[in-house]
């Protein structure tokens, strides 16, 4: 076991933290082992900040050349002082912390793709300080997430949701003309994305969706039903959440779009659903043409799903927005039916009250705040971890 593991030990509980949350944590510390490892003060210091890289590539005259543009914006900066050499005290103490965070910061957010990255990180961090040549100081983190304090109107909102939706609803809807060929008449499909008629939908609360597809056969005699067959089951269809992310480091901007869930297909199923599905008899329309018509089918899918990501937020260096993208597949090149519809992300806690303060992680009443991070937000590698900062 290392010094500093047997020196000092951080408590600090890493669950979601809302703005305007009084944060509190403690360290343990080893009086005797902190002075043997030269220890000589202890102090805590909470960060958060916003981090954008974008690396573009260029052909030169000597070849291909890289370039990287990076901006760092800080957020949050706090520091309390713990302990120092000359505290009257002996043996192994509790030496508790507390911060408040401020009202207005952005949630926690990590994107990194097509060599654009985009991070929105906070970190407790306790630096003991070791004075001398050659001598380094400990140092303990833990990054943890904050999401933004849901306004009156977003809790409204939620409570709308979860005593299940008997509101009015409003429609996305989509037509596109397919055929199987290159030549001949158009097939015609019609989609239709249903949701509930919210301005905004509350992070981390379920919410229902309903989905119609009809397709028309191109005009031909009175047959069996031909092309193009509606999908029969909701693993045939794409129904994905994207996000259309915004990287300015001053110098330069990008935008990229990425799937952050797909629904359908090979993905996951809605989340606390379970998918209907109905499919309505099909339907012989004449046309004027003689002895012509179309077959019409149409298909009713109904679930629910609960998004747990980063709400929309826009800062200057760094911004996200999300649309459900629809896409249903039918054979032939080309053929695929999509359409897109913006949803508007929001908080769904409200800031907790301050609680007094106890060595025992006492997590605040009500449902815990849950957000989803990748793995990648958590290894703090964007965090500027000088000591001087």
């Amino acid at each position: 076991m290392s010094p500093q593991a047997q020196a000092i030990s951080l408590h600090f509980p890493t669950r979601v933290r809302v703005c305007g949350e009084l944060i509190q944590g403690h360290i343990v510390l080893n009086v005797p082992l902190a002075l043997k490892d030269g220890i000589e003060a202890v102090r805590v210091k909470l960060r958060g900040s916003i981090y954008v890289e974008i690396t573009e590539s260029r052909h030169t005259s000597n070849g291909n050349r890289t370039d990287t543009q990076r901006r760092r914006v800080e957020v949050l900066r706090a520091d309390a002082s713990l302990w120092t050499q000359g505290d009257p005290q002996a043996g192994v103490v509790n030496l508790p912390f507390q911060f408040h965070l401020p009202p207005n910061l952005p949630p926690s957010f990590h994107s990194s793709v097509h060599r654009r990255k985009g991070i929105i990180s906070y970190a407790i961090e306790i630096v003991a300080d070791r004075p001398g040549i050659f001598k380094m100081n400990r140092r303990i983190a833990s990054v943890f997430s904050v999401v933004p304090a849901a306004t009156p109107q977003d809790l409204v909102y939620q409570e709308f949701l979860l005593q299940g939706w008997s509101g009015e609803w409003k429609a996305v809807v989509h037509e596109d003309k397919i055929r199987r060929g290159i030549w001949g008449d158009y097939s015609v499909v019609k989609t239709k994305l249903v949701l509930p008629a919210l301005a905004t939908f509350p992070m981390s609360t379920p919410f229902p969706f309903r989905i119609h597809i009809t397709t028309e056969t191109k005009p031909g005699p009175e047959e069996k039903p031909g092309f193009p067959a509606p999908p029969l089951n909701f693993s045939q269809l794409e129904f994905t959440l994207i996000r259309n992310v915004h990287f300015r480091t001053g110098k330069r901007s990008a935008h990229v779009g990425e799937t952050v869930l797909l629904l359908g297909e090979t993905g996951d199923s809605p989340a606390s659903a379970t998918h209907l599905m109905e499919a309505d008899a099909p339907e012989w329309i004449p046309t004027n043409q003689k002895g012509k018509g179309v077959w019409r089918r149409t298909v009713h899918m109904q679930s629910s799903i609960s998004l747990s990501v980063p709400p929309t937020f826009d800062t200057p260096p760094l911004s996200w927005d999300y649309a459900f993208r629809l896409r249903v597949p039918f054979p032939g090149i080309g053929n695929d039916v999509q359409s897109d519809s913006v949803v508007y992300i929001v908080p769904a806690f409200a800031c907790p009250p301050a609680q007094p303060f106890t060595y025992a992680d006492i997590p605040p009443p009500g449902p815990a705040p849950t957000l989803d991070l990748p793995p990648a937000y958590w290894a703090g590698e964007n965090h500027d971890w000088d000591d001087q900062k």
